[in-house]
C-alpha cells in the first residue's frame, strides 16, 4: 500500500510529535495522550516500532497516525497471534485529502506480511472510525465483525469520598519491584474466565506495573501472600486551555481468591489512598474479565459510552469456525 498522493510513510516516528497531533486534533475533553502516555502502549518490551506509522507532509508536518499494538491472544480456547489497533488519526489540516485508507491499509499488509492472524481493534459506536474499518477491510476482500459492545462504569470523586473508610486496613500497600515475581501467576490468570483475553508475556510485567509513567499499582497482602493487584492510569483531561482534571482508570486488576469483604476492603483502601492525587473520576471496563457489581459499593454507575469491540481474521482459514461474538473479554480499552 502507497501512502497517499504527496505524503510519505515514517515508521516508529517520533512521539512528542504524535502527541502534539493527537491532542490537537481529538475533541476536547480527551485525556492528555502525551509522549508517557502513547509510550506505555506503543513501547512496551513486546512491542513493534514497525507496526506503528505516521504519514508526513512534504513539509514535514505529521499528517496522520496509526500504531498497531501486537498481543498474543487466547480466542474460545485457541492461541493467536494478534495486532490491536489504536490511536488512528489525521490532523485537522489534513482531513478529506485519503490518508485514512491508506494508513490502515499499509498497517494490514504489515501485520499479515509479519504473519499475524488476527486484527482487533474498538470504536466508539456512532464514531465515523466504524466506517472506516469496515471500509478498509471490505476493500481488501476480509471480513470483519463487531464481536462485543462494552461500557465503563464510573464514579465521581465527590460522590465517594462520603463513603470511605476513615483509615487503611493495613492490608494494601504500592507495590515495589521485588513484587513482580509473585505478581506474575495473577497477571497472568487474568482474563482465563472469558473467551477472549491477551496473554501478557513476562518481559512486559514489570514494564506494566511498576516501571511505566501515569502509573500506580497497589497490592494486598495478608497472611504473608499477595492475594490480588489493582494496576490503574493517573489521566490527565485536557478540558479546555485553563482547566485540566484527573481521571483515574482501572488497567489491570486481578482479586486472585479474595473473598468479597477482602475485595471491598481492598477497592476502599485504594480508593481512599488515591485521594491524595485529587482526581474528578474513576473509570472501570465494564468487560467481564472481573465482576464490577462490586463496584456499586462505591458508587460506580454505567458510564453512558458505547465502544464496539472488531475482530478480523487476517489469514485465510484461521478462524475455522468464523467471527464469533464474546460475552466477555480482556484486552486493552481506551
Amino acid at each position: 500500500m502507497e501512502p497517499a498522493k504527496g505524503y510519505k510513510f515514517e515508521f516508529g516516528p517520533d512521539l512528542e510529535k504524535i502527541s502534539d497531533l493527537i491532542c490537537t486534533t481529538w475533541g476536547k475533553p480527551c485525556w492528555n495522550y502525551d509522549k508517557g502516555l502513547l509510550s506505555l502502549h506503543i513501547d512496551r518490551p513486546s512491542g513493534d516500532k514497525e507496526l506503528n506509522v505516521a504519514q508526513v507532509a512534504e513539509d514535514g508536518r505529521m499528517a496522520s497516525f496509526q500504531a498497531y499494538m501486537p498481543f498474543d491472544v487466547s480466542y474460545y480456547d485457541k492461541d493467536y497471534k494478534a495486532v490491536f489497533a489504536s490511536f488512528l488519526t489525521v490532523g485537522a489540516d489534513f482531513q478529506g485529502q485519503g490518508l485514512g485508507g491508506p494508513q490502515q491499509g499499509m498497517l494490514i499488509e504489515k501485520a499479515i506480511e509479519k504473519g499475524y492472524d488476527l486484527y482487533i481493534t474498538m470504536c466508539e459506536v456512532g464514531a465515523v472510525s466504524n466506517i472506516a474499518v469496515e471500509k478498509v477491510f471490505k476493500r481488501m476482500n476480509l471480513p470483519v465483525k463487531v464481536v462485543n459492545v462494552c461500557r465503563y462504569v464510573a464514579a465521581v470523586n465527590e460522590l465517594v469520598k462520603p463513603i470511605l473508610p476513615s483509615a487503611l486496613s493495613g492490608h494494601t500497600r504500592k507495590a515495589s519491584s521485588e513484587d513482580v515475581v509473585n505478581l506474575k501467576p495473577l497477571m497472568q490468570s487474568i482474563g482465563v474466565n472469558t473467551k477472549l483475553f491477551k496473554k501478557v508475556p513476562d518481559e512486559d510485567i514489570p514494564f506494566l506495573l511498576i516501571e511505566r509513567p501515569h502509573c500506580k499499582t497497589y497490592v494486598y497482602e495478608k497472611d504473608n501472600q499477595l492475594k490480588g493487584f489493582i494496576n490503574l492510569l493517573l489521566l490527565e483531561v485536557l478540558e479546555s486551555d485553563k482547566e485540566k482534571n484527573l481521571n483515574v482508570y482501572f488497567d489491570n486488576v486481578s482479586f486472585g481468591s479474595m473473598t468479597e469483604d477482602e475485595i471491598e476492603e481492598f477497592l476502599g483502601d485504594v480508593m481512599l489512598a488515591l485521594q491524595e492525587d485529587n482526581f474528578h473520576t474513576a473509570f472501570m471496563p465494564n468487560i467481564g474479565y472481573v465482576d464490577t457489581a462490586i463496584y456499586k459499593k462505591f458508587r460506580f454507575r454505567l458510564a453512558p459510552r458505547e465502544l464496539n469491540l472488531y475482530i478480523a481474521p487476517l489469514k485465510e482459514g484461521v478462524l475455522t469456525d468464523g467471527i464469533k461474538e464474546v460475552e466477555s473479554f480482556y484486552l486493552d480499552v481506551y
